[in-house]
């Protein structure tokens, strides 16, 4: 006789014109077989510091991946030789802090934008997701994403030099079995509890079967980007807003390439592949409380399968809106490749298609109902 699962009843956010605060997009920097952590001095008096091409999993890697790159320069040169770093989303802002942190003369971060990055605009679902990582290459990553996940940790007791343990929440996410968590290494690793197979249920006869409930952190992005900001500003370290399109134009000597998509075109890199995603943020009037749990599942929608999901973002943050705005949750989502070549009017077509798509989906899952 099979064991009666457990059901799982969840507030489910209301989905409409009236709650949906603003359409926004994004894109990752998705190196195939895996991310570029590496040095480079093929470049005439130049050491370049390679860290970029995470994917979607660029919060859920950040810590390890800063480690890995610091401990490869740290071999090569000393503390007083000035340095650069190229891209100010977290890797870049972590990069800076964790080396001047740790002695080194940190001159300053080149960026093309401070608040139009890809790490303000994530949801913050800490799991293994959007990568192409090769066979030989998972297990590195994997640690990778361990480390990382053991410093989030730290931040949630409350023991992190610079971060405070409110940008981080362990809760609930509930996938369905015919998509990956992202989470199964963490599992395997003793680091989160083991999942459980549950039902779903949204009230008015909408309900899911066939759900596991796993266990990982939300990553509030605006709060960690914030901290990272005041950290650099603490730490004095300057801040540049422009464009840097080859490395002889650096006058420093060592770069800590951060640049994320730009690394395409700088690095000439052919495995780096931009991946536009598309999320809807929801205003207050979603939820009468806080959204506690995070959704990550599979539908089917125009003959293929789609991704549902939503993270209980509440503030985010605009470039002509720096002051942080209240909003309840994000739901996505979508990891669409884009070709060099696709005009503004192609790409403006692709995002009305995908919106319409993704809340559509979204309201079904929730609601029974299309958007």
């Amino acid at each position: 006789m099979s064991e009666e699962k457990r059901v799982i009843k969840l507030e489910p956010p209301l989905i409409n014109e009236g709650t949906v605060l603003r359409r926004i997009t994004g894109t990752r920097p998705v190196r195939e077989g895996t991310f570029n952590i590496s040095l480079d001095d093929s470049c005439t008096g130049k050491m370049i510091v390679n860290c970029y091409g995470h994917g979607g999993a660029g919060w859920t890697t950040l810590f390890g991946s800063v480690n890995r790159a610091i401990e490869l320069f740290r071999t090569e040169t000393d503390q007083s030789v000035p340095l650069r770093v190229i891209g100010a989303g977290c890797m870049g802002l972590t990069m800076a802090i964790e080396l001047a942190r740790q002695g080194f003369k940190v001159a300053g971060i080149t960026t093309l934008a401070l608040y139009d990055t890809a790490s303000w605009r994530a949801g913050g679902y800490c799991a293994l997701q959007s990568l192409k990582t090769a066979p030989e290459e998972q297990e590195n990553v994997n640690q990778i994403c361990a480390e990382t996940f053991k410093v989030y940790q730290q931040i949630d007791l409350g023991d992190h030099p610079y971060i405070t343990k409110e940008a981080v929440a362990f809760m609930p996410v509930y996938y369905s079995k015919s998509a990956s968590s992202g989470i199964e290494d963490f599992e395997a690793k003793g680091l989160v509890p083991p999942p459980e197979d549950v039902i779903l249920e949204f009230g008015r006869g909408v309900r899911h079967p066939n759900f596991v409930r796993g266990m990982t952190y939300y990553m509030n992005t605006t709060k960690l980007m914030q901290q990272l900001l005041r950290e650099v500003e603490r730490l004095s370290i300057p801040i540049e807003i422009g464009e840097i399109v080859a490395y002889e134009e650096v006058k420093e000597a060592v770069i800590f390439n951060c640049s994320g998509v730009g690394a395409r075109k700088l690095n000439r890199d052919p495995f780096l592949t931009p991946v536009r995603g598309h999320l809807v943020l929801l205003n207050p009037a979603a939820s009468a409380s806080p959204i506690d749990y995070m959704i990550l599942t599979k539908v089917p929608q125009d003959d293929t399968e789609e991704y549902v999901y939503i993270m209980p973002k509440d503030t985010v943050v605009f470039s002509e809106h720096p002051h942080e705005i209240d909003c309840r949750a994000v739901l996505g989502g979508t990891f669409i490749p884009i070709p060099e070549n696709i005009s503004a009017k192609e790409l403006e077509e692709l995002d009305r298609i995908e919106f319409k798509k993704l809340l559509d989906r979204n309201s079904l899952f929730f609601h029974g109902v299309p958007f």
